[in-house]
């Protein structure tokens, strides 16, 4: 199974974002992303809606609870 870290790191690197860069991008603290990404902190559920808006993907897809990337506002 794929871990949110993981699935941060996927997605971020498919835009070409640096850790500040994204965390600057979402209003998140500067280290917020690196922390997600090596497993130190985990987003707090409005940090995580807020990662799979940006990115357009469904939070289930996010928190590596499914492959499926589409939001269920898009069902």
């Amino acid at each position: 199974m794929v871990t949110m870290a993981q699935r941060i790191v996927e997605l971020r690197s498919e835009r070409g974002l640096s850790r500040p860069a994204l965390s600057a991008a979402l209003g998140f603290p500067r280290m917020a992303v690196e922390k997600f990404e090596t497993g130190r902190q985990t987003p707090t559920q409005d940090q995580q809606e807020k990662l799979a808006s940006f990115f357009g993907v469904s939070v289930f897809y996010l928190r590596g609870e499914n492959n499926d990337r589409v939001r269920m506002d898009d069902w």
